[in-house]
């Protein structure tokens, strides 16, 4: 291996990745990569802390249903917001300056919601929260790349058990220290404390020369970027690009899965409070969170094939049902395992999906990638959630969410015919054109595993 140069890592001219990726990804890998992963993964439990709180915090701000999914989805608005706005930095910026910026950020918001007077109070913080993790986002998925600069598939993977593990377990975390005598103050700054202290260990462990973003072409940084002309020539439509599909396919799962995850967090407990008959909060989080529990487990498993597409997004149709069913009829038994069912299916779906999409692109787009899924995605937990809190205030809750449970269901079946594999192979970079110009670092492969 290669001596580390500084100086060729801090020149903006230096544009060869061949060298920079080898050299970066050999200071202290492991370290790296455990705390970039549980950089993202802490801050993802930092905003599902409040999922088995909701109903205090409705009590506390005298609101109901929609103000519920109100202050749920100001997380996500500006979570999108910053995908947007910021999708660019982590392919430009100094990670390391990015995450602790994030880190910070989300500690100080997260301190916020202890003390909030009122839901606008709350909805402000959450909306901070979202633009800090948007930033973090793509930066921790971007350095997991360049970390594991062989081998994009186990990025990926690192990349959705961070934040799906995050997720699920945020709800879990958040019942348990609210079992304290102050529950709607003690979550808040235990985790709050919990990111600041990722901060001294970022600052020692990953040197800030190391962390500088790599040089990228001069071409869009997303994969649904269209392809661009040479010679003159057309240039061909954004829509017959296999990176293009494999993006859009990505973001449509991610879509639907995150309206699932949205139903899960934020009004789900309400009713799996009356199907159990318990207001105990750490069962309702642990109920909340069985479906995103086994999502996340599934991105343990060193599973591989075209067939999880079709088959994950069968499986979260069937679960999707059984909670409409559950809605209306109850039945612990039953909540759970379709819970089960509808969690291993959107984590088969997804990964695959998603692998297959990062995997796409080269490493110097591979971060901007991420948060233009992720914007996407995270759609899903906006307009569906805040659709499904309007019908809550409308009609019963338990009918809104058959109703909602059903068109997901629908959706899921039309996406397993939109996501079919094509039979052409995704490079995992485009080949320059010209004759005798040198090769891309990442060789193409098929990705039909």
């Amino acid at each position: 291996m290669s001596a580390i140069n500084a100086a060729q890592l801090q020149n903006p001219g230096f544009a060869n990745p061949a060298l920079t990726f080898p050299d970066v990804a050999a200071i202290r890998p492991r370290l790296r990569i455990t705390l970039t992963a549980l950089t993202l993964f802490t801050l993802l439990v930092s905003a599902n802390l409040s999922t088995p709180l909701f109903s205090l915090l409705a009590q506390r701000f005298d609101t109901g249903a929609f103000g519920i999914t109100l202050a749920f989805s100001s997380y996500v608005l500006a979570l999108i917001v910053g995908l947007l706005l910021f999708r660019r930095v982590a392919d430009t910026v100094n990670r390391r300056t990015v995450l602790i910026a994030a880190l910070v950020t989300a500690s100080l918001a997260t301190a916020a919601f202890a003390v909030a007077p009122s839901l606008g109070w709350f909805s402000v913080a959450r909306a901070v929260q979202g633009i800090a993790i948007a930033c973090a986002t793509g930066t921790a998925s971007g350095a997991l790349r360049i970390l594991l600069p062989t081998k994009p598939e186990l990025a990926a993977r690192f990349t959705l058990l961070a934040t799906s593990g995050g997720v699920a377990l945020g709800p879990l975390i958040g019942g348990a220290l609210s079992q304290s005598s102050a529950p709607l103050v003690a979550p808040y700054l235990v985790v709050a404390i919990a990111l600041l202290a990722l901060v001294p260990a970022i600052l020692t462990i990953a040197p800030h020369f190391a962390c500088q973003p790599v040089p990228s072409p001069a071409h869009l940084a997303l994969a649904d970027a269209p392809q661009q002309a040479e010679h003159g020539a057309q240039a061909a439509p954004p829509s017959s690009t296999p990176a293009n599909r494999a993006f859009w396919t990505a973001s449509a799962i991610g879509f639907l899965s995150f309206a699932v995850f949205g139903f899960c967090l934020s009004l789900a407990p309400s009713l799996f409070a009356s199907i159990v008959g318990s207001d105990s909060r750490p069962v309702i989080g642990a109920l909340a969170v069985v479906t995103l529990g086994a999502s996340a487990a599934v991105q343990l498993l060193p599973l591989r094939g075209n067939w999880r597409v079709p088959v994950g997004l069968s499986m979260l149709a069937v679960g999707l049902l059984g909670f409409a069913f559950a809605a209306q009829v109850g039945g612990v038994l039953w909540l759970v395992a379709s819970g089960v069912i509808a969690g291993v299916g959107q984590g088969l779906a997804f990964q695959a999906a998603f692998t297959r999409a990062i995997a796409a692109v080269p490493p110097q787009r591979h971060a901007s990638t991420v948060s233009g899924i992720y914007t996407v995605t995270y759609l899903g937990s906006t307009l569906p959630v805040l659709g499904l809190g309007v019908l809550a205030e409308q009609l019963s809750l338990s009918t809104a969410v058959t109703v909602f449970a059903i068109l997901a269901a629908i959706a899921s079946i039309a996406l397993v015919w939109f996501a079919r594999t094509p039979k052409s192979p995704v490079l995992l970079a485009q080949m320059p054109s010209s004759p005798g110009s040198p090769r891309s670092p990442e060789s193409p492969r098929s990705l039909g595993e």
